[in-house]
């Protein structure tokens, strides 16, 4: 019997197939970061891998701070890292700028791979109001580094929006945006009512209330000079009267204007038109020219203005005569303390001094720096940065704070001052 050979089935052998290598890996793995401004993060962790699983010990890691951050020490610098045993590297602290931007990124790399992370940053606040007679200072919160303070509780902001700090609830009160111009004034001393420029169009806002009105007759592109008054690109001075929702064409020619509330309701525009030194009183309508003040000066307050040549002017309405102030006048203004009686703040020849109109008296505001500037009733911005009201009653000084960048006053209730101003911050 023949025997057949089996055929013994055969499979071809196949290499097994090449273990996969992944790439390096870098992670920040402890976020989300957020850190306060002059305030420092802690314990950013890194990891690094050498291929998504194995870690990469003993790797070197570079690590790039963006502007506003800064290594504890100062350093602003990039830094190198050695990865642990785990492939791991534990940031030392980073200090957060005043000013940082609200989000920027840290990076950071290795040989084959990347990293980065956003910081949220909450800035420090650069805005504070100051009671004086009270001594109150609380810090305008939600309003940003780089804002500036244009009319009572009121600042304009980098980003173009007007916001108001409400003292009371402790917040900030958004009024506009895209604003151009603004201020903020009190009205009957206590009401704070708001007029500006948005987007082009003149506007007016009782803050406590919310109500907002286009001041109708107001040329677009105007710019807020006062209460309710708007100065148009030509020259043409407006007062708009919301109560009728219509404008009035207080002058024309008109190169500066300021306002006062005579009494806390009556507003009175000072303005220079055609060189001429006036005043429009836009509640009974009536003009004044200011008779014995020269040409060509400026308007610094209620019934005050200052000439070329350095000399300061009030002008009395009730007896139709204007009076030299001073000379060698670098800065002034006047307010109507209690509503009605003119007082003058100025610096002469480098001196901060005071005036009252009503009694006819002059002190020196001793303690205030030389060559300060007048930012309001009494009150000086030093060349340092300090913000200085002076209390003439107790002729001292009173520094309110330092570092600071701009500033406005205004009397609430007629007799309090109020400072709203901004600062620089220093960690």
């Amino acid at each position: 019997m023949a025997w057949s050979v089996p055929v013994i089935a055969t499979a071809a052998a196949m290499p097994l197939a090449a273990a996969s290598v992944g790439a390096p890996t870098l992670k920040f793995i402890n976020g989300p970061y957020s850190v306060g401004g002059c305030s420092n993060l802690t314990d950013v962790t890194l990891a690094a891998t050498t291929n998504g699983t194995t870690p990469a010990a003993s790797t070197t890691v570079s690590v790039v701070l963006p502007s506003g951050l800064t290594w504890a020490d100062g350093f602003t610098g990039p830094r190198s890292f050695t990865t642990d045993q785990n492939g791991k590297v534990v940031l030392p602290a980073i200090t957060a700028k005043p000013n940082a931007a609200s989000v920027p990124t840290m990076g950071a790399s290795m040989t084959g791979a990347n990293a980065t992370a956003p910081v949220a940053v909450t800035a420090q606040v650069g805005a504070k109001i100051y009671d004086v007679v009270s001594s109150g200072n609380p810090p305008a919160t939600g309003i940003p580094l780089g804002s500036v303070a244009v009319g009572h509780g009121t600042f304009l902001n980098p980003d173009g929006s007007l916001v108001y700090f409400n003292t009371v609830a402790g917040k900030a009160m958004p009024l506009a945006t895209n604003v151009t111009s603004g201020t903020t004034v009190l009205i009957g001393g206590t009401q704070s009512y708001s007029t500006y420029v948005s987007g082009g169009v003149a506007m007016v806002q009782d803050v406590a209330t919310g109500t907002t009105i286009t001041a109708a007759g107001v040329p677009n592109g105007s710019t807020a000079v006062g209460h309710a008054t708007f100065l148009a690109a030509n020259g043409d001075l407006y007062y708009f009267n919301s109560a009728t929702n219509t404008s009035v064409l207080v002058a024309s020619g008109v190169s500066g204007a300021k306002v006062s509330l005579f009494a806390g309701t009556q507003p009175v525009l000072t303005f220079v038109a055609g060189g001429a030194a006036r005043a429009y009183n836009a509640t009974t309508g009536s003009y004044v020219t200011a008779i014995g003040v020269p040409a060509g000066t400026t308007a610094v307050g209620h019934s005050t203005y200052l000439a070329p040549d350095g000399l300061l002017y009030y002008y009395r309405a009730a007896t139709g005569t204007a009076i030299v102030v001073s000379s060698g006048v670098s800065s002034a203004t006047t307010a109507l303390h209690g509503g009605t009686d003119p007082y003058v703040t100025y610096v002469t020849t480098g001196i901060p001094a005071v005036y009252s109109v009503t009694n006819g008296t002059y002190q020196t505001a001793t303690g205030v720096p030389a060559n300060s500037v007048v930012v309001g009733h009494a009150t000086y911005l030093a060349p340092d940065g300090r913000l200085v009201y002076y209390n003439a009653g107790a002729n001292a000084p009173i520094v309110l704070d330092t570092g600071v960048t701009s500033a406005v006053v205004h009397l609430y209730g007629g007799t309090d001052p109020i400072a709203t101003y901004t600062h620089n911050l220093a960690c």
